[in-house]
C-alpha cells in the first residue's frame, strides 16, 4: 500500500491530485469518522462534521509540510471542527443521549444478554460528561490507544498536559461509575 508520504507528495505535484486525495480518504475515513462520532455521538452530526473535515484537507493539504504524521494533523483538523460545531449547536449532553439510548435499548431488546450494551451506555454517558479538554484525550487514549506525545501534538498541549488531562478524566469517570 502507498504511504500517506506518497499520496501527499503526488497531490501536491498536481500528479492524479483527486486519485491520492481520494485514497488518503479512504485510508482514514473511518477512524476519523468515529472519533468525531465519540465527541458528538449522532451519526448525522457526525457525518457532517467529517465532510466539513475533508474539505479543509483538500484546501490545505498542498501547504502541508510533513512536519507530523498526517493522521495527527488530521485528527488535529477533526478535533478543531469538532469543538467548533460544537460550540455552534449549544447541545448539552444529556439531549445528545435521548436518541442515542433509544437506539442502543433497541439493540439491547434484541440481544439475549442486554448487559454489555447497559455497560456501554453508561461509559459513554460518562464520557459525554466530561469537559471537552477531558473527553478529547480520554477518547484518543483509551478509545484510539494513542501515545501522549501523539496526544499532545493533535491538542496542541505538552505531554504532561495531555497526561494530567486523562488523569482527571479517568479520576472522573470512576467517580461516575462507581456512583450507580
Amino acid at each position: 500500500m502507498i504511504t500517506d508520504q506518497a499520496l501527499i507528495i503526488q497531490f501536491q505535484k498536481n500528479e492524479a491530485k483527486e486519485v491520492a486525495f481520494t485514497q488518503l480518504v479512504k485510508k482514514h475515513q473511518t477512524k476519523l469518522y468515529y472519533q468525531i462520532k465519540r465527541m458528538v455521538i449522532e451519526h448525522a452530526d457526525a457525518d457532517d462534521i467529517a465532510q466539513l473535515v475533508w474539505m479543509k484537507v483538500w484546501e490545505k493539504l498542498a501547504g502541508f509540510k510533513m512536519e507530523s504524521e498526517f493522521s495527527t494533523w488530521l485528527f488535529r483538523i477533526g478535533y478543531n471542527e469538532t469543538l467548533n460545531y460544537i460550540n455552534k449547536q449549544k447541545r448539552t449532553a444529556s439531549s445528545s443521549f435521548d436518541s442515542s439510548d433509544e437506539s442502543y435499548m433497541g439493540t439491547a431488546s434484541s440481544t439475549k444478554d442486554p448487559l454489555p450494551v447497559q455497560i456501554q451506555i453508561k461509559l459513554e454517558q460518562a464520557v459525554q460528561q466530561l469537559p471537552e479538554k477531558q473527553r478529547f484525550v480520554f477518547m484518543l487514549r483509551y478509545f484510539e490507544e494513542m501515545n501522549y506525545e501523539k496526544i499532545a501534538e493533535i491538542m496542541g498541549t505538552t505531554i504532561g498536559g495531555a497526561k494530567a488531562n486523562f488523569h482527571q478524566a479517568v479520576k472522573k469517570m470512576e467517580e461516575m461509575l462507581s456512583a450507580d
